[in-house]
């Protein structure tokens, strides 16, 4: 029998010599995704972006650049199970917000183009990412926020690596790159210098410091979403073999089957996090969303109880809300599978008989 099943069967009842499982009504309640898309919507500026942390009551003034990515994607999330024609408008305006970049891209603008060509139809926002960031740093020639200096992909992602280690929070440059090889692959980009170094931080990741869970969850986002398979070379992580190694290793940081912790050493009560709970259910998705299973419905039950009546969230208890933690927490709900095909999966596997694989 399938560990995951074996997990999942003290909810159980046997008739007639086949388990059926007892599944919830609704996987994550709708008022989630409705609450949480109009709290963005609510919060969003007349530019189409969002302040960070929350707002500065002023929806006037610009927003953040480097976070409409994943704010948007959570919003994007939220009107697919909705329908809200005011979500719609909100990434209407998001889009604007996109299309007014110029050389101030960010890694996560990739796969939130994808997602607006997704719901508005045809190829615009990749289009635009294509022309004006991709292609140049394929060419060499992104002059990144007209500083002067051209990059190419390769000192761009290396770039990050740089900047990372400058603030004293390395391992957060895996997340980054990871991320960013997530919206180069959406995009239909050159994936070369993204896949190289979202290897390279892989290696490089240190549980003695911070944002290593997060760190991990990235690379392993981007690289299960790019179809790759990767055998760490070195640093803490050496022993594991391929992705699913590292995605098991990933799995064995969730907090008594709910949230997961922000660093290796802390897997314990208290010290869960809403966006590394995010970021891991995605990455665990992409990994097998049915050998993770347990996994992501305890975290996705973790963030629905841990939505704020606002319809935000915040990162942890005490922190404050906070607009790209909301958006994270949205799209990773959006990966809860459906009680339907929950029961589907379920039983399919248990007709194969496979077993998952153990970490290294």
């Amino acid at each position: 029998m399938l560990n995951t099943i074996k997990r999942l069967i003290a909810t159980s009842i046997t008739v007639s010599c086949v388990t059926l499982i007892s599944l919830p009504a609704n996987a994550v309640p709708q008022l989630a995704f409705q609450n949480g898309g109009d709290r963005l919507v609510d919060l969003q500026n007349n530019d189409g972006g969002w302040d960070w942390p929350l707002t500065n009551n002023d929806p006037t003034t610009g927003s953040a650049q480097n976070t409409v990515g994943p704010i948007a994607m959570g919003l994007a999330k939220a009107y697919k199970e909705t329908g809200d024609p005011a979500q719609l408008a909100g990434l209407t305006k998001a889009g604007a917000f996109l299309l007014a970049k110029t050389n101030n891209f960010s890694p996560s603008d990739g796969y939130l183009a994808a997602e607006l060509d997704s719901i508005f139809g045809g190829t615009t926002y990749t289009d635009y990412l294509k022309s004006n960031f991709y292609n140049p740093l394929a060419a060499g020639t992104y002059d990144k926020n007209g500083a002067g200096t051209l990059y190419n992909t390769t000192t761009y992602v290396a770039s990050i690596d740089t900047n990372r280690s400058n603030q004293g929070i390395a391992n957060l440059a895996a997340w980054d790159i990871g991320m960013g090889l997530v919206g180069a692959v959406s995009a239909g980009a050159d994936l070369t210098a993204w896949v190289a170094g979202t290897e390279q931080e892989i290696d490089e990741l240190d549980g003695a410091n911070y944002y290593d869970v997060i760190g991990l969850s990235g690379a392993v986002y981007g690289l299960a979403i790019a179809g790759l398979n990767y055998d760490p070379t070195a640093g803490e992580h050496a022993a594991a073999s391929s992705l699913d190694d590292l995605a098991n290793i990933l799995a064995s940081y969730q907090i008594n089957g709910g949230g997961f912790t922000w660093n290796k050493n802390y897997v314990s009560s208290g010290n869960e996090t809403t966006q590394e709970t995010a970021y891991a259910m995605l990455a665990l998705s992409a990994v097998s969303s049915s050998d993770f299973m347990t996994e992501i419905l305890g975290a996705g039950n973790y963030l629905t109880t841990t939505q704020l009546t606002s319809g935000g969230w915040e990162d942890y208890s005490g922190s404050g809300e906070n607009n790209e933690v909301s958006g994270e927490a949205l799209w990773a709900l959006s990966t809860v599978p459906e009680p339907a095909s929950l029961a589907l999966m379920v039983l399919g596997l248990a007709g194969l008989g496979v077993k998952r694989k153990q970490a290294a």
